[in-house]
């Protein structure tokens, strides 16, 4: 998962991150709400683990932020004292999903992320060979696609952001997380490879502005949404 991190004491930001980071996942610190707000806006973060008290916006605001501004049903995790009792219920009831005490005990902490992860994206934690999802079966050995009756031969990124975005469907996904996810990295050139291979999937899948069942769909400003055609409804 790609986390992002919100904790302004250096120490306590760094040993959260190698914990992470040992696990697998991709850890993006910030040191005050501010900066995260802002990265919100322009890039797609699968879990958040917020600190309380940091500069600028406190945790409970950039929460607030996720939940009712953006309307994202991302998992939210705290981080806490033990004695703060009012700050967890606080922040429970305004939408966070769980909470972690300090100092951080790692196998606890790594277990209560498993288990958001595992509520929240089944599809992604899914190792199977052959992948059904949304009536598209992906073949992870020769990066076949079965739908409709008929099987496409995918390369070898266009397979990887096939099945990246029918694990995270009607969920916007930002150019940045596509990037990273399918290239590794960014830049002008891999920018434009990216909107190449979204044409060459609309066709292949039958994802195009036209199709009567899915739609990759792009954000202006943004990047992309697979979606659902729903009823006679165009968007």
């Amino acid at each position: 998962m790609y986390i992002g991190l919100l904790e302004d004491e250096p120490h306590l930001a760094q040993h959260v991150r190698e914990i992470l980071e040992g696990a697998g996942h991709t850890v993006s610190v910030f040191t005050n709400g501010a900066d995260m707000v802002r990265a919100i806006g322009r890039d797609t973060i699968d879990l958040f683990v917020l600190d309380w008290r940091v500069p600028r916006m406190s945790g409970l605001e950039v929460l607030k932020h996720i939940r009712e501004v953006r309307a994202l049903k991302e998992p939210v995790i705290f981080l806490t004292s033990r004695s703060d009792e009012q700050d967890i219920t606080e922040a429970l009831n305004a939408g966070a999903d769980d909470y972690c005490t300090k100092p951080v005990r790692p196998r606890e902490f790594l277990a209560r992320i498993a288990a958001l992860q595992r509520r929240t994206y089944p599809e992604r934690t899914n190792e199977d060979t052959l992948r059904t999802l949304l009536d598209y079966t992906f073949n992870k050995i020769d990066n076949t696609v079965a739908f409709a009756g008929k099987k496409v031969t995918l390369s070898e990124k266009e397979f990887k952001l096939a099945l990246f975005m029918f694990e995270n469907h009607e969920r916007a996904v930002s150019r940045e997380r596509l990037l990273q996810e399918i290239w590794g990295g960014g830049g002008d050139e891999l920018s434009r490879s990216l909107d190449v291979h979204v044409s060459w999937l609309r066709k292949k899948l039958d994802l195009s502005a036209t199709s009567t069942a899915l739609r990759f769909k792009p954000i202006y400003g943004f990047g992309y949404r697979l979606m659902a055609v729903k009823g006679d409804s165009d968007e």
